[in-house]
């Protein structure tokens, strides 16, 4: 990641959906006293402004709503210089904090923690240190749907900005943005402050959920002590990630026994955290991709297979499950999780399991 990249992380968590979908817009013509800024205007006014800013803290409260339900958590950003950065959440008495010093990438919850180096810590190895995948997204594929700050990818280039309005946000003069993009469902809106370009407001929705980002306060260029991007030592032990082009070469790395499928090796990466292994292996058949993960954290699964529907293969019991257009068939075996996620539907991927061989 670069340092503008770094600089800008305080302004992407904020935001959440309705960044990526804004993306940098190029600001055309003079804007003379009675004019108002057109919508690519104000993007490109935010964008210099947290571009430009050596450091960046930042609070907002976060809320989640649809129509049966609703959740809400407080955030806090810091970000600074040289890929330096911190994001505290804080949802029903449980916090979340992830971050950056520039050599550690670090995250820390309730009942998981991680550390690894940032030159190890690449979209492939997202899967292997994050907490349960998003909905409609399989192990393995996460990194195919987020960016390097964890949001939604989008190609930010189609945006379409509309200055909508200049409303008065808790006594701030804003501009209202209105942002739509053709690869996202729904719409997203920005409140700009008028004076210095900061986002006062945000809000997201996809047909089903409304997100609603909103920013108590912005301050730039502040004094950061260097500590604040460091990990909590005490809770963290630092991952180590290999990756490999050649099948025997990732066996020899780890004491699990593979299992290996006859088809095109694209690669595998070997993880080892807190004592566990989590293997990927990647496969392209003429079907589609296939991504063989095994695992010796017992519960790395069990959200996506709660519900699932059960056969055999080889005498083993496996579970099946479809989400999307992905299936997983999973089984566990001698304290061994193994799971096969295919594109298609589950057969395919109980086919797939009962071709792999030892």
């Amino acid at each position: 990641m670069s340092s503008r990249s770094g600089r800008r992380r305080g302004l992407v968590v904020l935001v959440v959906i309705a960044v990526a979908l804004a993306g940098s817009a190029a600001a055309t013509g003079a804007i003379g006293s009675l004019q108002q800024p057109s919508g690519d205007d104000v993007l490109d006014r935010v964008e210099q402004r947290y571009e430009s800013a050596e450091s960046i803290t930042s609070t907002a409260t976060l809320t989640v709503e649809n129509d049966s339900e609703s959740a809400t958590a407080s955030v806090e950003v810091a970000a600074a210089s040289d890929n330096r950065s911190r994001t505290i959440l804080t949802r029903d008495g449980e916090t979340y904090r992830a971050g950056s010093n520039g050599t550690v990438v670090w995250a820390v919850g309730p009942n998981e923690s991680a550390a690894w180096p940032v030159e190890a810590f690449t979209d492939a190895d997202r899967d292997a240190f994050a907490g349960p995948v998003p909905d409609g997204v399989m192990p393995g594929e996460r990194s195919k749907h987020l960016s390097p700050q964890g949001t939604p990818t989008v190609n930010a280039s189609n945006a379409t900005a509309t200055l909508v309005g200049t409303p008065s946000v808790d006594g701030t003069d804003t501009y209202e943005v209105e942002l739509t993009h053709p690869e996202v469902d729904g719409t997203a809106s920005l409140w700009v402050a008028q004076d210095d370009y900061r986002v006062v407001r945000a809000v997201a929705t996809d047909g089903t959920n409304r997100t609603v980002v909103d920013v108590e306060s912005t301050a730039f260029n502040v004094s950061i002590h260097d500590s604040t991007f460091d990990p909590p030592t005490d809770r963290l032990a630092l991952s180590t990630i290999d990756r490999y082009d050649d099948f025997a070469a990732a066996q020899s790395d780890t004491d699990l026994t593979l299992p290996q499928l006859d088809e095109t090796f694209e690669g595998a990466t070997v993880t080892v955290r807190q004592g566990e292994t989590i293997v990927g292996q990647r496969y392209v058949t003429d079907d589609g991709n296939v991504s063989v993960v095994s695992t010796t954290v017992t519960d790395r699964f069990d959200r996506l297979t709660e519900n699932a529907s059960t056969t055999t293969v080889d005498g083993r019991t496996v579970a099946v499950t479809t989400v999307e257009n992905r299936s997983v068939a999973a089984w566990t075996e001698d304290g061994v999780t193994t799971a096969v996620v295919v594109e298609g539907a589950t057969d395919r991927a109980v086919e797939i399991a009962g071709r792999l061989s030892t």
